[in-house]
């Protein structure tokens, strides 16, 4: 799937860019990481970089403001509960939020996975859309600069591979990278749960 990404980047990147901005609003940093692993490989061209993190940014914003009104449309309907019934680590969350919303917001970018169910929930309890809005936009503004620099420690790290027969294939690489992508985000995941436990007694 990357190289195929890769591919059409240099051949359409406008095409490419909507594929990622699209991509990102639903599985959030694994998909950022895999268009920075791209881009550091120079399948975006010269302006790659800046456009790419505008594309995740803006990406990222309209997830966030799409999570946000959901949650606020759908309270106290009868699919709003559904979904609020299924969101994962709910009770948790509910409790994270009436202490701290604010931090939550900011933790949502780096935990994988969370940021449809703490977005949804904070919309949910109709937080001001104001405080929301300033809140999200700083933590991306923070977590964007951070996933870039992971990505570019983990493209530069591993390419002395490349001049290993075993790792020659573009594929085998980057699965190696994303595979520590996924393995360094549990361990900010845990890190960041145990912060929150010592501060937030959660």
């Amino acid at each position: 799937m990357a190289s195929n990404l890769g591919l059409l980047a240099s051949q359409n990147p406008f095409l490419a860019y909507f594929i990622i901005y699209v991509i990102t609003i639903f599985l959030g940093n694994i998909a950022a990481f895999v268009s920075f692993w791209l881009v550091f490989q120079g399948y975006f061209g010269e302006w790659g970089i800046p456009a790419l993190i505008l594309t995740i940014f803006l990406a990222d914003m309209t997830g966030d403001l799409l999570w946000y009104s959901l949650g606020r449309a759908f309270r106290d309907t009868r699919v709003g509960n559904w979904i609020k019934k299924h969101l994962p680590g709910r009770v948790r969350i509910e409790r994270a939020l009436m202490m701290n919303g604010k931090k939550w917001i900011f933790l949502s970018k780096f935990v994988y996975a969370s940021s449809f169910p703490v977005i949804f929930s904070i919309g949910w309890t109709r937080m001001e859309f104001k405080k929301f809005f300033r809140n999200s936009l700083l933590s991306i503004l923070i977590w964007i600069p951070i996933l870039l620099g992971l990505a570019y420690g983990l493209v530069s790290g591993l390419s002395p591979l490349r001049a290993m027969n075993a790792f020659h294939d573009f594929e085998w690489i980057f699965f190696i990278g994303l595979g520590l992508f996924i393995f360094l985000d549990y361990l900010l995941a845990r890190v960041v749960g145990k912060i929150l436990e010592r501060r937030e007694g959660i």
